[in-house]
């Protein structure tokens, strides 16, 4: 059976992706801050589902709970990096702007690497990246 990591998936793409992935029959593990949405989603999902709540800005952490879904799940072929957040700023009011880089720029870059690392390991695997326009 072939699996998968979202990271990102209570809502919008990536629980559009998670459902997706299931139905061609992928084991998937899901992340986000929300817990009770990725509960919800796990719910209705045909196949073995490996929950985590990960807040992408926390670093340390998310690394560290991207290895233990790594372990629990064993040979992952596919790591999708899905969070993101965007403001429209115009007064550009440091707060908006620090998560915005602490969500797309230092969480994007730290699960990169380390999945990366984990598939330069492996000899095998996908990483996926997901932005907006709005990055540009």
């Amino acid at each position: 059976m072939e699996k998968v990591i979202i990271i990102g998936a209570s809502s919008g793409i990536g629980r559009e992706l998670a459902i997706v992935f299931a139905s061609y029959d992928y084991e998937a593990g899901i992340t986000s801050r929300r817990i009770e949405l990725l509960n919800d989603l796990a719910s209705t999902l045909p196949t073995k589902t490996y929950i985590r709540k990960m807040d992408v800005c926390d670093t340390d952490s998310a690394v560290e709970i991207l290895t233990e879904l790594l372990v629990e799940m064993v040979d992952v072929d596919i790591i999708i990096l899905n969070s993101g957040i965007g403001h429209l700023n115009p007064t550009l009011h440091w707060s908006k702007e620090k998560e915005t880089i602490d969500t797309n720029v230092s969480g994007f870059t730290a699960l990169a690497g380390h999945s990366m690392n984990y598939f330069t390991q492996r000899k095998a695997g996908h990483l996926v990246g997901i932005s907006s326009i709005a990055s540009i």
